[in-house]
This record gives C-alpha cells, structure tokens and sequence, in this order.
C-alpha cells in the first residue's frame, strides 16, 4: 500500500513480471483504504509505506496486527529515520526495507517475510544500531539491558540472538541442536523477562542491545 500512484503501479508491474509465484490481491492509495482491503482479502503480506494520507503505515500496521496478530507486514518505504524504523517494529512490522532496494531484494524480503522470517536491510541495520536514540515506545522493555540479561541464561541469549537474525524456531532448533519445544519455551521466558509481546519487538530490543559480530546484511 503507498500513496504514489506511480510508484505502487511500477511495484506492482515489477512484481508480476519477475516473479510469478507473488501475486498482488489488492493495491491502497491511504491507510483507511489499506485496512479495509485486509480486512476484505487477508492476503499473505501486506506492503506499507510509512507516510500515506488519512493513515500512516505504523498506525496501520498497529491496527492490522490487532485485527489480524498472524499478518505478515513488510515496510517498504524512503524512509531511513531510527525512531521510525523502531515504532513500525515496534506496532508489528516483520520487515523494513528501504525503496532503493534492487528488485530481486525486494522480492527475496516479501519471501522472506512470508515464511516467517524477520527481515531488516543492511542500511536500516545500521541506523538502529548507530543513529541517534529511538523515542521510547509504550511497548519497550522497561528495565536497563544490563538487568534483563541477568534473567537470561546464555543458552537464551544464543536463541535471542539468532532471533533477532530472522531464523524461525525450526531453524533456531537445528542451529543449536534442541528441540522445537524447547526452543519455543526459551523464546517464551525471553518474552517474560523483556516485558515484550511478539517475536518481531524482540529482535528489535535484541538488535539494539545485544553486541554482534555482524556488521552488514540483512537480520
């Protein structure tokens, strides 16, 4: 969904011409036209800009998640501000991709999104992590890094960690050698000891707090 007609009508030619196995159910020109279009359709993925008329994209994907926790919302937008990223993680959105984006890129990111994965590109990566601080969102854990990662064990840590890398618990299960259960009940304890509520609010708390050796590439 963005307000630029051209823009939304090049996406969507792009979209049917390289890759057949996308299909595009619906297109919005506002938030209030993007939400009702969910509701109507529940397509697999919805694509938001940030800034679209009557809504934004953060206030939709905020609403949509409420309506429909399961959606899958990928940001595609100019966009590149850390307190922004930060809010449309904040209100549910499993990626943020920058419009500059090659269109294999932005094919690979509506998969990616679609199968579960959290997906953040390198230059949004790098924002988070050197921008200036993100506003304080409602849904932020309260607590100081340093005191939440004393309710972690390492072992919660490493699973944090590479939640934060996009893998889904199957992925995470076969990286460490656990089972799913056991990896779903780590992702639970770590949900209770951030004070978080969705798998996409801890990879943003986990890419802000937790050091990394990565550098580049997409989360």
């Amino acid at each position: 969904m963005d307000d630029h007609a051209v823009f939304l009508e090049g996406l969507v030619t792009l979209l049917r011409l390289e890759d057949h196995e996308i299909e595009v159910v619906g297109t919005a020109l506002n938030g209030q036209e993007a939400l009702e279009l969910d509701a109507e359709l529940s397509p697999d993925v919805v694509l938001l800009d940030i800034q679209m008329p009557i809504l934004d994209g953060v206030e939709v994907a905020r609403r949509l998640k409420q309506r429909r926790p399961e959606a899958n919302i990928l940001m595609l937008t100019t966009f590149n501000d850390r307190s922004l990223i930060s809010d449309a993680l904040a209100a549910g959105a499993n990626g943020y991709l920058l419009k500059d984006a090659h269109a294999v890129d932005v094919i690979n990111a509506i998969k990616s999104v679609h199968e579960g994965h959290i997906l953040i590109s390198a230059d949004v990566a790098r924002s988070l992590s050197e921008g200036s601080p993100a506003r304080p969102t409602a849904q932020r854990a309260s607590m100081p890094e340093g005191a939440a990662l004393e309710g972690l064990s390492p072992r919660e840590i490493d699973v944090l960690q590479l939640l934060a890398e996009g893998k889904t618990n199957r992925e995470i299960s076969e990286s460490l050698h656990l089972s799913e259960k056991t990896v779903r009940n780590y992702v639970s304890h770590v949900y209770d000891v951030l004070n978080l509520h969705s798998r996409t609010r801890a990879a943003l708390w986990a890419t802000e707090n937790l050091k990394s050796d990565r550098s580049e590439g997409p989360l």
